[in-house]
């Protein structure tokens, strides 16, 4: 009887025990669920975003097909020895930074003829003034270097030019443009991010967004005559939204990103916590050859140049918006390795995208489209633009959805 009674009583002690376990681990699975959401928290109307070290919603191996393929050198009047792009929705704009030239293509590839010279003249600009580039402001065409501005239509007409005082100018808006300096302050070379805006007498009022004379891991170092930097001391990155009128602005050795609106009011800090990689000696000494070259003096250089260089690679790679607006970072996470970190609008870090391992070369060409992204391929005689849809990224790339 009293055997009877104890196998009565066992099973209902194991359900209420397996009832108890199960709420248990429910509820550490809500607490791990609810910790790896990011800290939210306003301070004098900036938004401040501390994210979880990994990606809401995970790791994404991404799969890229090759949609379009622009090889220029088959084009008999083109003669550009290298060349960067610029394209949107209507053409692609094939352009030499060095000697400023420019050749426009439609969206299929079609030849539609080239404007931009080398020289003094209206709508011409020198050569290897090092700040040249193009861009789109609206219906036109811009074309800034060498403190000016020349507009052109989408024929390549030009339209009409203004001066500005600084070189380089990067625009967000027709009257509101970045420009990042050098300058000596209390000599020392002191790194600045400036916003310009111009006013109605072609005066800029300038926000400074960004300074200071040791920023990052790498450091300004002096020597007998002047000065030096070794490999990676431009440590200002930034990322220009036209679409929403941000820019977002971080120093390479510390994840936390800035963001500013047209004003240069800072509006959302985002951080994540992220480990630098340890890079050996051998290969800090491989780094710094391919930067010094080999020549007369460059084994002593190099061993000068080793103790200056940290032992641990920077966190960040560049900047980039994605076309939904979100914001990309490529982060270093081994030596000679990389991915694209994602957050969405509101600061949170979603994804982080891993590339195949053939684009891991050509992250500086890219940029990236409503589908996937597009490159500049230079493994062939000649360089070649190339577009890929991203396969697997429906939430990123909403095209993708159809």
């Amino acid at each position: 009887m009293e055997r009877q009674k104890l196998r009565f009583i066992f099973p209902w002690f194991s359900v209420v025990f397996i009832l108890f376990l199960s709420g248990f681990v429910l509820s550490f699975l809500a607490c791990r669920q609810q910790a790896e959401k990011p800290q939210i928290k306003e301070t004098g109307g900036v938004r401040q975003v501390i994210n979880p070290a990994r990606p809401l919603k995970g790791t994404i191996q991404v799969e890229a097909e090759k949609t379009f393929e622009l090889n220029p050198y088959k084009v008999p009047d083109f003669n550009l020895k290298y060349f960067w792009v610029l394209m949107d929705s209507q053409q692609i704009i094939l352009y030499d930074p060095n000697e400023p030239a420019a050749e426009i293509f439609s969206k299929d590839g079609a030849y539609l003829g080239s404007f931009i010279r080398v020289g003094q003249g209206p709508g011409e600009f020198p050569s290897y003034t090092g700040f040249f580039q193009l861009d789109f402001e609206g219906d036109e065409i811009w074309g800034v270097g060498n403190m000016k501005v020349a507009r052109f239509d989408r024929r390549g007409q030009l339209l009409g030019e203004f001066k500005i005082p600084d070189l380089p100018a990067y625009f967000l808006r027709p009257d509101c443009y970045l420009t990042d300096l050098t300058v000596m302050e209390n000599n020392r070379r002191v790194k600045k991010l400036l916003l310009k805006k111009i006013d109605q007498n072609g005066t800029a009022a300038t926000v400074e967004l960004l300074s200071g004379p040791e920023l990052g891991m790498i450091r300004w170092s002096d020597r007998a005559g002047g000065f030096y930097e070794s490999y990676g001391t431009d440590d200002i990155i930034w990322s220009i939204n036209k679409a929403e009128a941000r820019i977002a602005v971080a120093v390479k050795s510390d994840y936390q990103l800035k963001i500013f609106d047209q004003d240069g009011l800072k509006v959302m800090e985002i951080e994540v916590p992220a480990e630098r990689v340890s890079i050996s000696r051998e290969d800090k000494a491989k780094l710094i050859q391919a930067l010094v070259g080999k020549r007369k003096g460059s084994e002593e250089e190099i061993k000068k140049m080793l103790p200056v260089y940290p032992d641990k690679l920077m966190i960040m790679l560049n900047l980039t918006y994605l076309p939904g607006g979100q914001m990309g970072v490529f982060r270093i996470t081994a030596p000679h390795r990389w991915q694209l970190d994602v957050f969405d609008r509101e600061g949170t870090y979603l994804y982080a995208l891993v590339f195949p391992d053939r684009f891991l070369e050509k992250w500086s060409s890219m940029d990236f489209l409503e589908s996937g992204f597009s490159l500049i391929n230079t493994e062939g005689e000649y360089p070649v633009y190339e577009e890929y849809v991203i396969k697997n990224c429906p939430e990123i790339f909403p095209q993708l959805k159809k």
